[in-house]
């Protein structure tokens, strides 16, 4: 066993295709991934024998196994002269994927999601989705049902600073409490003696729905973020080689509707939906300077001869921010894993190993109803400076919390920079 590891590890393309040719002889199925399928097909041709296969193509004869959380080794591919039997190697690192698997089974919310992505190219790292007792089918990772909460206050931020010239330091007063959001605080300028006054970083990082309801109300406006959410993904197709269903940001028309723009701006709505892929990739465009990849699961495709039909290529997908403004965001989601709403789940993290790791997020919470239950978010990035790499984690629970996902996207920094770091502090060095 170990010495097929080890040519796995050294040669996965030779590995998978004689895997494939090997399972064939003897009629067996072949899987990529522990538990999932191995075998997807589509029924039209798509006259592939004179051409290499395309991402669109791809992302065809693997819309049914993905949607359905199935990732198959071997693929039939329909061609006008004869179907071409493929094998397929995923993006997938696979410690990082057996360590989520591991934890979602240890933790078992009712339902929950996982999505690790190297911010730089748009490889998808790991994709793990997850329903106690099987409640659930569908690759959750891919849905964009669950309300983004306050995670879409990274929107709100972005044109704030970037159109509105905010900045972390920008002090904006407010009455209520941080988690609330009354019409009265909205709608009502007077400021009296119970008045706060909080800076942007700050009312970021302990999410002040209040704050960020008045800044979409009365600085930003519908027209800027509108655009902005379409920037980083919402009312819009994410292009990738797996169907990510259209996350949704439901912004009045009206700019005099201040109740509904706070709504909106504050995330404390469920209205504004998201998938986790899509949570992934916002921050992933934070941490790589305002420039959002295409996502991919598919590294490459081979013929079961050793022909190769496809390999990925990194792909800008959207300029979300300049990179001034995506440094500003980056400052802002520090301050939610060292003193904001995070800080609880990383704390001791920056010590040792981890200490020069540069670590930011947002969390979000809401009740939701696709499915039912309490819903917890954590999107955020890690940056070693030779490596960038953004996660999104989301739970929903019943009735009874088991696990927060800040803490699960915490042990997914840990599990991925594992040993990456001294090797490339050694590195440096000579």
């Amino acid at each position: 066993m170990g010495s097929l590891r080890a040519l796995f590890r050294a040669h996965p393309n030779r590995f998978l295709l004689f895997s494939a040719i090997f399972c064939a002889i003897l009629g067996i199925e072949i899987f990529y991934w522990p538990g999932l399928a191995g075998f997807a097909a589509i029924p039209k041709s798509l006259g592939l024998r004179d051409n290499p296969l395309t991402k669109d193509q791809l992302a065809q004869v693997l819309a049914d196994s993905t949607s359905f959380y199935r990732f198959p080794g071997e693929i039939e591919i329909p061609d006008h002269k004869k179907p071409i039997q493929a094998v397929v190697q995923y993006s997938f690192d696979p410690k990082l994927q057996d360590e989520m698997e591991n934890l979602f089974r240890t933790y078992h919310p009712d339902y929950g999601a996982f999505v690790a992505v190297d911010a730089t190219t748009g490889r998808v790292l790991s994709m793990v989705s997850y329903s106690d007792n099987k409640k659930v089918s569908e690759n959750l990772t891919l849905r964009a049902t669950f309300p983004s909460a306050s995670v879409f206050k990274v929107v709100t931020a972005a044109a704030a600073i970037e159109a509105r010239k905010y900045s972390a330091n920008t002090v904006i007063p407010f009455n209520g409490s941080n988690h609330t959001l009354y019409r009265n605080n909205i709608l009502k300028t007077n400021y009296t003696r119970w008045t706060r006054y909080i800076t942007l970083k700050d009312a970021f990082a302990k999410s002040v729905n209040t704050v960020f309801g008045k800044i979409g109300a009365y600085s930003v406006g519908p027209e800027e973020l509108r655009q902005y959410a379409g920037r980083f993904g919402f009312n819009r197709r994410i292009a990738a080689d797996i169907p990510i269903q259209e996350g949704r940001a439901i912004i009045p028309q009206d700019p005099r509707d201040f109740w509904g723009l706070a709504e909106t701006a504050s995330g404390y709505t469920r209205e504004n939906t998201m998938s986790p892929l899509q949570g992934a990739l916002i921050a992933a465009a934070i941490v790589n300077d305002g420039v959002m990849m295409e996502p991919f699961v598919v590294q490459s495709v081979y013929t079961t001869e050793g022909a190769q039909i496809y390999a990925a290529e990194p792909r800008i997908g959207t300029l979300t921010v300049d990179a001034k403004t995506a440094a500003e965001i980056r400052n802002l989601m520090r301050q939610t894993v060292t003193s904001g709403t995070s800080h609880t789940a990383f704390r001791r993290f920056f010590t040792h190993e981890f200490s020069s790791l540069n670590v930011g997020g947002k969390t979000g919470s809401l009740t939701g109803m696709d499915p039912p239950g309490k819903y917890d978010w954590f999107v955020g990035y890690a940056d070693s400076g030779s490596q960038k790499i953004a996660i999104a984690a989301l739970t929903i629970h019943e009735k009874f919390w088991r696990v927060k996902s800040s803490y699960l996207a915490r042990r997914a920094i840990e599990s991925y920079f594992e040993g990456r770091l001294n090797y490339a502090s050694r590195m440096n060095t000579h």
